[in-house]
């Protein structure tokens, strides 16, 4: 079965309710060579960063990913401030008391006054649940992920197509290439011995050893070998693409073995038709390396 191609680049999150808690969880994920976890959550999740990661590891490609966790507590779970009746009783009995020393007559503070001084009311933290936490936390980290990676597997599919078309734009660019270097070797061992009849009298130098240095020369300039392997770089790369899965470095691969055939033809050839196709061929696969950057 043919695996997905997936980009670098993405976005996910889910959020989930449960036990008077509500859990959210985003991801962004962007080009890397490696995959690199930068997790960010509340000090209530830190002891569940390393099983995260781990989590985290067995579900992502390349790329680095910040993971952001956020934990809050429903209306219905959040504590409730009570009055302090003790810290209250003692406050007015101090007031009084402060009335007596002052020589003032003793008043009876209001609402307001009392309700402005620190510990009247005391909260009590919601005890969490160890277990139920971390299972709601892997369960929208888990929804999240899948978020995450159903949008890399779009991009990568967008990014495939892309590819296949400049591929196709690069085996146009060699074949025509190849229909200009029939004859080439031929013509180009005519020009040689064009030359040489008019830097030599006939007679001065081995007619045999002069058509065979000209014949060596000829084989030099011969791209055929270069498009034999270019166009079967070209084949895997497509391959490549078809059976999907983790393919960038060996896209990238190929895309090195593309460029030094090119870069072999163009200094081989001296045909300025070829020549030209050779420029327009590498600056495409320059294009094909800068979108092969973004996939796993």
């Amino acid at each position: 079965m043919t695996e997905s191609i997936y980009s670098m680049t993405g976005f996910g999150n889910a959020s989930v309710e449960a036990e008077g808690l509500c859990l959210r969880a985003v991801l962004r994920s962007v080009n890397g060579r490696f995959l690199d976890l930068q997790i960010r959550s509340p000090n209530a999740l830190q002891e569940l960063e390393p099983q995260i990661r781990e989590r985290l590891q067995t579900r992502l490609r390349r790329g680095k990913v910040t993971v952001h966790i956020e934990l809050e507590e429903t209306a219905e779970q959040s504590s409730l401030p009570q009055l302090n009746q003790e810290v209250a009783l003692q406050y007015i009995k101090e007031l009084q008391r402060l009335a007596e020393l002052s020589g003032t007559q003793p008043q009876t503070p209001t609402l307001d006054a009392l309700a402005r001084l620190p510990g009247l009311f005391r909260t009590e933290a919601t005890r969490l649940d160890a277990d139920q936490l971390a299972k709601s936390v892997f369960e929208v980290l888990d929804a999240a992920a899948v978020d995450l990676e159903q949008m890399r597997s779009r991009e990568g599919a967008t990014l495939a197509t892309d590819l296949r078309g400049r591929i196709a734009t690069l085996d146009r660019l060699v074949e025509q290439i190849s229909q200009w270097a029939v004859g080439e070797k031929d013509r180009a061992r005519e020009r040689l011995r064009e030359r040489v009849d008019l830097l030599l009298r006939p007679g001065e130098l081995d007619e045999d050893r002069i058509t065979t240095e000209i014949l060596l020369i000829a084989e030099r300039s011969d791209i055929t070998e270069e498009i034999v392997r270019f166009r079967s770089h070209t084949e895997q790369f497509l391959l490549a693409l078809d059976e999907g899965g983790e393919v960038g470095r060996r896209l990238n691969f190929l895309l090195q073995e593309l460029h030094r055939e090119i870069n072999t033809i163009t200094s081989k050839a001296s045909a300025g038709e070829i020549i030209h196709a050779a420029v327009e061929a590498k600056e495409e696969i320059e294009r094909l390396r800068e979108q092969v950057q973004n996939l796993a």
